[in-house]
């Protein structure tokens, strides 16, 4: 299933699986794309920065736990050596968990905002995520899968995730574009004054 189509089920809540052809650059790189082309398009961009930033908060806020995963998978690895002790491990996976660098948030400028490459500045937060990430998912159960014994799959756990980060946050700077007035289209060039002319029969 395409990436879109992925998208589209979520947000409606219907059935989906983001399994490993699932990418979280894919998702900042069209969803924030196509909502900065719009903003590109506002009279006043700088009229939706609460939204543009809001909705980088929510990336942050997703790649941070994100980072969290990734840093629970490498910590259980990390500490198979202590498998006899389930105290020591829970501390050590805790700890190592706890250490683990998140994300920067970008600092977005107007200007940013006025010319798109805010987009640019997200997709680099995320990017040394992606790999990894998708790796996770490709190996992960399946949502219902009979050895999660009933607990929520890893795309079940992302699929809430993004419902209350990003696609919340889209959804929010997608009203505000549309409540917003757009720049008026450009002018077309003017046709020659010689065609104009000889359609009214009048050669020059």
């Amino acid at each position: 299933m395409k990436q879109a189509e992925v998208r589209r089920r979520r947000r409606a809540h219907l059935p989906v699986v983001h399994d490993g052809d699932w990418s979280l650059r894919r998702e900042i790189v069209d969803v924030a794309g196509s909502l900065a082309a719009q903003v590109a398009a506002l009279s006043s961009p700088v009229q939706v920065r609460r939204q543009v930033l809001a909705y980088a908060d929510a990336a942050h806020e997703a790649a941070g736990t994100v980072t969290g995963w990734l840093a629970e998978v490498d910590a259980r690895r990390r500490t198979e050596h202590l498998a006899g002790d389930e105290g020591k491990r829970r501390y050590a996976m805790t700890t190592l968990i706890d250490l683990a660098p998140r994300p920067a948030l970008p600092e977005i400028a107007d200007e940013m905002i006025a010319d798109g490459s805010w987009v640019a500045a997200l997709v680099e937060m995320v990017e040394p995520l992606d790999a990894a990430l998708r790796d996770l998912l490709a190996h992960a159960f399946p949502p219902g899968a009979p050895a999660l014994r009933g607990q929520l799959s890893r795309s079940d756990r992302l699929e809430s995730l993004l419902r209350e980060t990003v696609d919340r946050a889209a959804l929010a700077l997608e009203r505000a574009i549309d409540a917003l007035p757009k720049l008026p289209p450009s002018p077309s060039t003017k046709p020659d004054p010689r065609a104009e002319l000889a359609a009214l029969g009048i050669e020059v």
